[in-house]
């Protein structure tokens, strides 16, 4: 069921994302993603809500029990696909990474230099690394992991509640303001990073290289951990942009040296081939995880 889901919410999600244009039904989720936030902020017990520092916690761990609560009301084997499908198809929303990097290299090639700061803007909003791992690429994997990845490791383990739980704790900073939540918020999403982005930057290793992803990784966590008391977090995206991006490194022919992308067009339509090979990876390894259920 779990490898079914997922194959339906990441087929819809290309479908919808291939004819957008065209697409009422893709157009709506983008809208209720868009809209959504503003929305609650409208609302007067978010109003309250938002402004205190436990917020996070209860927003996030309160939408992932009521997902988990209507779940279990379900009892047949196609209401429990639909639901499923349905719940990580929109926590996928409201765009996959592909779609925003086609546009990046279109107005790259129309020479449109407004739309290009605006698209980078865009890929660089989110969780960040410290300043000597922000790059365009370490962007990149890091929007991979929280609009697929992330919500994908977590749908496995623990379905559609776990997706939920992550989407929302991913986003939750949008919604509120205070201070103390805001710290909260990214503490919550932090945590529920931690495995999910080293897994990620591990199925970019798998997609690329290997050796060059480990050696990322390992000179990462050599490096002296920030004093700052958000040390902790960076240094997951740190591990991830880092470990991902050396996963690039393609290799020709042995003496010949390493090939190096004839233009950034060139690497990013590599970063969504790469993005393209970890997902197979990733449900393949569903598969065994679906079986090793089964067997049980």
């Amino acid at each position: 069921m779990t490898l079914l889901a997922l194959l339906l919410a990441l087929g819809l999600e290309r479908l919808l994302s291939t004819h957008r244009d065209g697409g009422s039904v893709s157009a709506l989720l983008e809208q209720l993603w868009l809209r959504l936030p503003a929305w609650l902020r409208q609302q007067p017990f978010i109003f309250w809500l938002r402004q205190q520092s436990f917020a996070p916690w209860l927003l996030a761990l309160g939408l992932a029990a009521l997902t988990g609560w209507l779940y279990a009301q379900v009892h047949t084997l196609l209401a429990e696909l639909l639901f499923s499908t349905t719940a990580l198809l929109v926590c996928l929303g409201p765009r996959d990474l592909a779609e925003d990097v086609q546009r990046l290299r279109a107005a790259r090639a129309a020479g449109d230099a407004a739309t290009v700061a605006r698209l980078t803007r865009l890929l660089h909003h989110g969780p960040t690394p410290d300043a000597d791992h922000r790059s365009l690429l370490g962007a990149l994997f890091i929007q991979s992991h929280e609009r697929r990845f992330g919500t994908c490791l977590w749908f496995i383990v623990a379905g559609p509640a776990g997706a939920v739980l992550y989407r929302v704790a991913s986003r939750i900073g949008t919604v509120i303001e205070s201070p103390g939540a805001q710290r909260q918020a990214a503490l919550l999403h932090g945590l529920l990073a931690w495995v999910p982005a080293r897994l990620t930057a591990l199925l970019f290793g798998l997609a690329g290289s290997m050796d060059d992803a480990l050696e990322a990784l390992k000179r990462v966590h050599a490096e002296p951990p920030s004093p700052d008391q958000a040390g902790w977090q960076r240094r997951t995206w740190n591990l991830l942009a880092e470990a991902a991006n050396a996963s690039l490194d393609w290799e020709d022919a042995p003496g010949s040296g390493p090939m190096i992308a004839s233009s950034l067009d060139a690497t990013l339509a590599e970063v969504l081939r790469m993005e393209t090979r970890a997902t197979l990876i990733l449900l393949a390894l569903a598969a065994l995880f679906s079986a090793g259920v089964w067997v049980a």
